[in-house]
Protein backbone atom coordinates (compact mmCIF):
# COMPACT_ATOMS: atom_id res chain seq x y z
CA UNK A 1 0.00 0.00 0.00
CA UNK A 2 1.30 3.71 -0.84
CA UNK A 3 1.69 6.35 1.32
CA UNK A 4 -0.90 8.37 0.14
CA UNK A 5 -3.33 5.00 0.68
CA UNK A 6 -2.08 4.84 4.11
CA UNK A 7 -3.44 8.27 4.74
CA UNK A 8 -6.32 8.56 2.99
CA UNK A 9 -7.28 5.01 5.73
CA UNK A 10 -6.40 7.15 8.40
CA UNK A 11 -8.53 10.12 7.55
CA UNK A 12 -11.33 7.81 6.73
CA UNK A 13 -11.66 5.70 9.81
CA UNK A 14 -10.96 9.42 11.42
CA UNK A 15 -14.06 10.75 10.40
CA UNK A 16 -15.91 7.61 11.10
CA UNK A 17 -14.51 7.29 14.64
CA UNK A 18 -15.10 11.49 16.12
CA UNK A 19 -18.93 10.22 14.95
CA UNK A 20 -18.46 7.58 17.40
CA UNK A 21 -16.57 8.90 20.23
CA UNK A 22 -19.43 10.22 21.75
CA UNK A 23 -20.93 7.02 21.96
CA UNK A 24 -17.47 4.78 22.96
CA UNK A 25 -14.79 7.22 24.50
CA UNK A 26 -12.16 4.27 24.53
CA UNK A 27 -12.18 5.01 21.05
CA UNK A 28 -9.75 8.02 21.54
CA UNK A 29 -6.92 6.51 21.59
CA UNK A 30 -7.78 5.51 17.83
CA UNK A 31 -8.37 8.55 16.83
CA UNK A 32 -4.68 9.72 17.93
CA UNK A 33 -3.45 7.48 16.38
CA UNK A 34 -4.45 7.91 12.77
CA UNK A 35 -3.31 11.07 13.46
CA UNK A 36 0.07 9.60 14.34
CA UNK A 37 0.16 7.45 11.51
CA UNK A 38 0.78 10.29 8.60
CA UNK A 39 4.04 12.00 10.82
CA UNK A 40 5.40 8.36 10.75
CA UNK A 41 5.15 7.94 6.98
CA UNK A 42 6.71 11.81 6.52
CA UNK A 43 9.30 10.46 8.79
CA UNK A 44 10.09 7.35 6.92
CA UNK A 45 8.79 4.99 9.08
CA UNK A 46 6.02 3.07 7.11
CA UNK A 47 6.66 -0.27 8.53
CA UNK A 48 5.51 1.34 11.70
CA UNK A 49 2.72 2.97 10.24
CA UNK A 50 1.53 -0.21 8.71
CA UNK A 51 1.47 -1.73 11.99
CA UNK A 52 -0.41 0.92 14.18
CA UNK A 53 -3.09 0.94 10.85
CA UNK A 54 -2.95 -3.06 11.37
CA UNK A 55 -3.81 -2.35 15.18
CA UNK A 56 -6.21 0.35 14.59
CA UNK A 57 -8.06 -2.00 12.17
CA UNK A 58 -8.30 -5.24 14.73
CA UNK A 59 -10.03 -2.77 16.74
CA UNK A 60 -12.37 -2.00 14.46
CA UNK A 61 -13.01 -5.48 13.73
CA UNK A 62 -13.08 -6.24 17.78
CA UNK A 63 -15.93 -3.50 17.93
CA UNK A 64 -17.72 -4.98 15.73
CA UNK A 65 -17.41 -1.45 13.64
CA UNK A 66 -16.17 -3.45 10.67
CA UNK A 67 -15.60 -7.11 9.54
CA UNK A 68 -12.67 -8.44 8.10
CA UNK A 69 -13.92 -8.17 4.49
CA UNK A 70 -15.08 -4.65 5.59
CA UNK A 71 -10.98 -4.31 6.24
CA UNK A 72 -9.86 -5.93 3.62
CA UNK A 73 -11.62 -3.79 1.12
CA UNK A 74 -10.66 -0.67 2.79
CA UNK A 75 -6.56 -2.05 1.82
CA UNK A 76 -7.45 -2.37 -1.83
CA UNK A 77 -6.24 -0.68 -4.78
CA UNK A 78 -7.94 1.86 -6.02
Amino acid sequence: MDNEKIIGICEFYRNMLEGLYSIDPELHHVIEMTHKIPEFLKDGRKEKANRWLGFIQGVLCTKRIYTIEDLKNHNKPG
